[in-house]
């Protein structure tokens, strides 16, 4: 399933959304024309930094990896699909706060994606970089402040393809269930193993797709961020109408 659009009509112009979406771009581009290995090592969020001595690695690098990954991504399909992502649940969740609280929640929910991956996988060795948590922190978001909302959804099934209107509920439901899927895949059946051999097969000889590259636990840290400051936010516009009325 592919969303297209959601069924809340837009009003303005979402500033915030095309912003993120420019730099994303624009770092991408600037990393293709002036690539070093070094990169993804030295601004990615690498949670085994954490715990060496500021000896080797100093605090301020430690601290502006928690900021820097979330703007590097490994390829031009890796930065689309993100930016996509955010594209189509972010202009709603961005008119719904303003452009500036929208901007720095992004932030915020990109850091909470990457507290979440040091705390449960404090000894990873390979850096993680892209946008996927915070994306991820705004889908939380979306589905608190629009959970009656439907989103108009490509659906392929082999030769058989549709386009239906789906409540967001279940497109972000079924995206989490498949994150669980794969994380469950990857460490009990070694899906890569077969994963790999299909690759083989239809002929890739040389860059396998390996689902171990995949953040899962910054996903899945970035939505329960999204949801719980999405309560919270909402909470607050209760208690707020309710002492606007006395």
């Amino acid at each position: 399933m592919f969303p297209l659009k959601t069924n809340i009509p837009v009003t303005r112009f979402a500033y915030g959304v095309w912003l993120i979406i420019l730099i994303n771009i624009v770092i991408y581009i600037y990393f293709r024309i002036n690539f070093h290995g070094l990169l993804f090592a030295d601004h990615g969020f690498l949670p085994l930094k954490l715990s060496m001595p500021s000896e080797i690695v100093s605090i301020s690098e430690k601290m502006s990896s928690f900021f820097t990954y979330m703007f590097l991504h490994s390829s031009f399909l890796h930065t689309a699909v993100n930016m996509y992502f955010l594209y189509i649940f972010g202009k709603n969740v961005e008119e719904y706060l303003g452009s500036v609280k929208f901007v720095c929640l992004y932030i915020v929910l990109g850091v909470m994606a990457a507290i979440t991956e040091a705390f449960m996988m404090p000894s990873l060795e390979y850096p993680v970089i892209g946008s996927s948590g915070a994306v991820a922190g705004i889908m939380g978001l979306f589905i608190i402040f629009f959970p009656f909302s439907k989103i108009k959804t490509f659906i392929f099934l082999l030769i058989y393809a549709i386009i239906r209107n789906i409540p967001a509920v279940i497109i972000i439901l079924l995206f989490l269930i498949f994150q669980l899927l794969l994380w469950y895949s990857e460490q009990f059946f070694n899906l890569n193993k077969y994963l790999h051999s299909f690759q083989e097969y239809i002929g890739i000889k040389n860059r396998f797709i390996s689902i171990s590259n995949v953040a899962y636990w910054m996903h899945f840290g970035g939505f329960l961020s999204g949801v719980i400051i999405g309560i919270f936010i909402k909470l607050a516009e209760v208690i707020k109408g309710k002492s606007n009325n006395r």
